[in-house]
């Protein structure tokens, strides 16, 4: 950035000196004006960084551009050129603020030692000010760090504590709609038999938005998808829409990952707001994505574990002979309808429940709780409401043991 200074002076010698001698030299932008009046008027119109004005000029002296342009509360850094013997000139001059004076004729070290003087403190100034604002714009960035941290956390808290996939995935499009300030946001998962991402999970999406599919292979989420790299689109850009008739101003599309196979995409768009999405909101969404897929990974995962579990439960209420299956920790995981007859427990009352409180036989709950050893006994006969068990104990890989009792006739 060029500093501006403004020559008001009626000789063109000195106008001409100034200016192609000591000001342009240095890469000041340099402007003139001939008279007072000239003067006054360029420096209200252009507000240059400094003046040198000479004192006795036709129309306005240099004292009277300086005494309104003081009426008009306009502050320029000035230089006075005074003749010899005009000492009380001078004085009169620093009394409006004036940075220096020099007496005529002046010699180009003289006049080049005075302009950086007087641009000495407009300089610190402006340094300074420079230096606030980078510190304003850093402390806000900090802070908007910091509030898209508390929501990463609050987000990531909800994936390791939930397993209600719907709820996780639509917190994770508020949050993502949240952090980089977007008006809308989607969570696309794949169609494989189709080609095509349907939108699993919306934020203020219209029901137009939230019923189009997008093909694979025709659209930038699909690209998305296909390289496994996101994409950011600003309103700058000649990607006016999303290759689904649906116009935004900007966009970022960031893929969903899970074991190294692109499964959807999280997105957010704009259609109104002029601004333009950065690299932050990028990685925000980025971690966003991380988030939804350790969801769905985690409900999947639970489906499949249920899946056994049923199947499990399933196979053991075939069985007539009363069976009671414990965690590692001696709480009991599942038992089948044998076992709950047999022991007077329901279903409610065994869910993750320690053994000893809710078996009442005390030799079954020693039987079940041994500590594991050498001589853990994996067999023994027990009573159970006046009739002989024989009980038999199989341990688990996880930790997790099965009992089962087989009456003795």
């Amino acid at each position: 950035m060029y500093e501006r200074v403004l020559v008001i002076d009626d000789s063109q010698e000195i106008r001409d000196f100034l200016s192609e001698y000591i000001l342009k030299p240095k890469g000041f932008e340099v402007l003139t004006a001939s008279n007072g009046l000239m003067g006054l008027e360029m420096a209200i119109a252009k507000q240059p960084d400094l003046m040198i004005v000479d004192q006795q000029m036709p129309r306005l002296t240099g004292l009277e551009v300086l005494e309104k342009l003081r009426e008009r509360g306009i502050e320029i850094p000035a230089i006075l050129a005074t003749a010899h013997g005009s000492e009380e000139t001078a004085v009169a001059a620093f009394r409006l603020g004036i940075r220096d004076y020099v007496i005529k004729p002046f010699d180009a070290d003289e006049i080049s030692e005075s302009v950086d003087r007087a641009l000495r403190e407009s300089r610190l100034q402006r340094e300074r000010d420079q230096l606030v604002q980078q510190l304003m714009e850093s402390n806000s960035q900090l802070q908007r760090r910091a509030q898209e941290l508390n929501v990463l956390y609050g987000v990531g808290k909800s994936v390791a504590s939930s397993l209600d996939l719907e709820e996780v995935l639509h917190r994770v499009v508020e949050a993502a709609v949240y952090v980089v300030g977007a008006e809308e946001g989607s969570l696309m998962l794949l169609d494989e038999e189709q080609g095509e991402l349907y939108v699993r999970a919306s934020k203020n999406l219209d029901s137009k938005a939230k019923s189009m599919r997008k093909r694979v292979n025709d659209s930038l989420a699909g690209k998305v998808l296909q390289t496994k790299r996101a994409i950011a689109i600003g309103n700058d850009s000649h990607f006016k829409r999303t290759h689904t008739a649906l116009l935004v101003k900007s966009l970022i599309y960031v893929p969903l990952i899970l074991q190294n196979k692109p499964i959807g995409v999280l997105g957010v768009t704009n259609r109104l707001k002029e601004t333009s999405f950065d690299s932050n909101d990028t990685r925000a969404l980025s971690a966003l994505a991380g988030y939804a897929t350790i969801a769905i990974n985690n409900a999947n995962i639970y489906q499949q574990m249920e899946r056994k579990h049923n199947a499990l439960r399933a196979i053991l209420n075939m069985n007539d002979d009363p069976i009671v299956v414990t965690d590692d920790s001696h709480r009991i995981i599942m038992t089948n309808k044998a076992a709950r007859e047999l022991l007077d427990i329901t279903e409610e009352d065994i869910s993750g429940s320690p053994v000893h409180k809710v078996i009442a036989n005390k030799p079954l709950v020693a039987f079940i709780s041994q500590p594991e050893g050498d001589a853990i006994e994996t067999e023994q006969t027990l009573e159970v409401k006046g009739r002989s068990y024989q009980a038999s104990l199989q341990l688990i890989e996880d930790g997790s043991r099965a009992v089962v009792l087989k009456a003795i006739d």
